[in-house]
């Protein structure tokens, strides 16, 4: 019998255990989504993603697998980077941003914003 309550209680111990490093897994991943107008952007035109430089997109759009978090969107066509906008990384979602680059300066169009005036604001939520 004292063998039963032992094995019950290393089995309960073994599953909080799980349960705890479930949740104190740094944070998790979700995806960006960047789509560029026009599709094939000029040669002299670079984006960057938290100052990581990113390759050529294929037909236009491209997606992404980032740490949660807030990461800076910019592009460059010699020199530093300017930024863009904002996009706000949240586990297991999908934040989607499309970088028109016919405007000047280029700018971010988010599919859904944070705050009140869409316009002016430069932050995308996923």
């Amino acid at each position: 019998m004292r063998k039963v309550v032992l094995a019950a209680g290393a089995a309960a111990a073994l599953a909080l255990g799980g349960i705890a490093a479930c949740k104190l897994d740094g944070g998790g991943t979700g995806y960006v989504e960047i789509r560029t107008v026009p599709v094939t952007p000029p040669p002299s035109m670079t984006l960057f993603l938290g100052g990581a430089k990113l390759d050529p997109f294929k037909k236009g759009s491209a997606v992404l697998r980032q740490s949660v978090g807030t990461h800076k969107l910019g592009v460059a066509t010699s020199g530093d980077p300017i930024p863009l906008c904002e996009l706000v990384v949240k586990k297991d979602r999908i934040t989607t941003v499309t970088v028109s680059l016919l405007e000047r300066p280029p700018r971010c169009q988010c599919r859904a914003t944070s705050g009140t005036d869409a316009a002016s604001n430069k932050r995308c939520e996923g």
